[in-house]
């Protein structure tokens, strides 16, 4: 089916909801995302549409099996949302819709990103890596994505709520962090306009 923003409603799940689902369980995962970047701040930053974890394609079935039953996984794959089952082989599989058909509601997305038993690498560019510990680090029992990373995924094409992210989280950045994330934005998306941002400079 189509994705139609009328039809299709999110009612998110909170992340200590989202912390009693996969906590315990085998799979990497973490919160990644706007909700990362406030679960840092320590407080919601602004309104979130939805609320996303994020995971390595291996792990992905261990992930689906601590979801309720009664939770119905979907790809979103270029503008339609699909039955995942079908579609696990499909390269262009990168997000996963969660849908709760007792409310009608979507209620979390799951990405797949690249990593190793080393360390997390960025999937629109695998030059660029980071240890797991300066990837993931967990904030009140919650595996959460660095800022660096989700600032990353966020510099190729900035909407209002991506600046919003970036006003809010440049100043949880170390020199270092700040360093190495305008790096991999002038690395990947030379044409960002986050490329030459003054908040990402090492001061």
């Amino acid at each position: 089916m189509r994705y139609d923003p009328h039809r299709h409603i999110w009612a998110a799940l909170s992340v200590a909801e989202v912390r009693s689902l996969f906590t315990g369980g085998p799979a990497r995962w973490w919160l990644s995302g706007g909700w990362a970047i406030d679960h840092w701040l320590g407080r919601p930053s602004r309104a979130h549409g939805d609320i996303d974890v994020s995971t390595l394609r291996p792990a992905l079935s261990g992930l689906l099996d601590d979801l309720p039953a009664q939770l119905r996984p979907y790809a979103a794959i270029s503008g339609h949302l699909l039955p995942l089952a079908g579609q696990l082989g499909d390269h262009r599989l990168h997000n996963i819709w969660v849908h709760d058909p007792d409310r009608d509601r979507f209620v979390l997305q799951i990405n797949l990103e690249d990593g190793d038993g080393a360390g997390w690498r960025y999937r629109r560019d695998p030059r660029i890596t980071l240890p797991w510990g300066s990837a993931v680090t967990p904030i009140d029992s919650v595996p959460t994505g660095a800022p660096v990373t989700q600032l990353l995924w966020k510099s190729r094409d900035p909407r209002p709520r991506d600046e919003h992210d970036l006003d809010i989280a440049h100043g949880l950045l170390s020199p270092e962090q700040r360093r190495w994330l305008g790096e991999a934005v002038r690395r990947a998306h030379p044409r960002s306009p986050w490329a030459d941002d003054p908040r990402l400079a090492p001061h």
